[in-house]
């Protein structure tokens, strides 16, 4: 059984292992594989070298909020989806705030700030719709939330 914590512990090591309780837990660099289910469909992600701190004697690991957010990163980077950087560094570039941006998408502030905070990946529909926002001024002056214009996109220019 794996242990999460989401606080990296400050104390030295060894610690106490959370479940055999023996003063064995060390940190290793592991080679860690996860199944993760997005958007329906499981994806087999590899992280090579995850540092982790893992119980000698038992073989427990715990993960800390640092072994948390490199999963996280690798998990976007195989499934080539924004990285939480990209999506904040391209709002501070447009000189926006996160509700401006979940207001001209349609989605909850919670839910730009949890893209950002790595507690949530965005879908691909998602991820493709915030690449063409950012890239794309003509798109950027469309999408304007509640006072878009109640025509645009209803049908197809040639």
């Amino acid at each position: 059984m794996e242990n999460s914590n989401p606080i990296a512990k400050s104390k030295p090591f060894p610690w106490e292992c959370p479940k055999c309780f023996q003063r064995d837990v060390a940190p290793r660099n592991i080679d860690f594989s996860l199944q993760v289910n997005h958007e329906g469909r499981l994806h087999a992600i590899v992280v090579p070298g995850l540092r982790v701190p893992v119980c000698a004697a038992c073989g427990e690991r715990v993960f800390t909020s640092e072994a948390d957010d490199v999963i996280e990163a690798a998990v976007r980077q195989q499934l080539h989806l924004l990285t939480r950087q990209q999506i904040q560094e391209s709002i501070v570039k447009l000189g926006m705030r996160q509700n401006e941006l979940a207001t001209r998408l349609g989605v909850a502030e919670e839910t730009v700030c949890r893209w950002i905070d790595g507690s949530m990946v965005q879908t691909r529909a998602m991820d493709n719709l915030l690449r063409a926002f950012f890239a794309l001024p003509q798109l950027r002056a469309a999408l304007t939330g509640p006072n878009q214009a109640p025509d645009f996109g209803a049908s197809v220019l040639s």
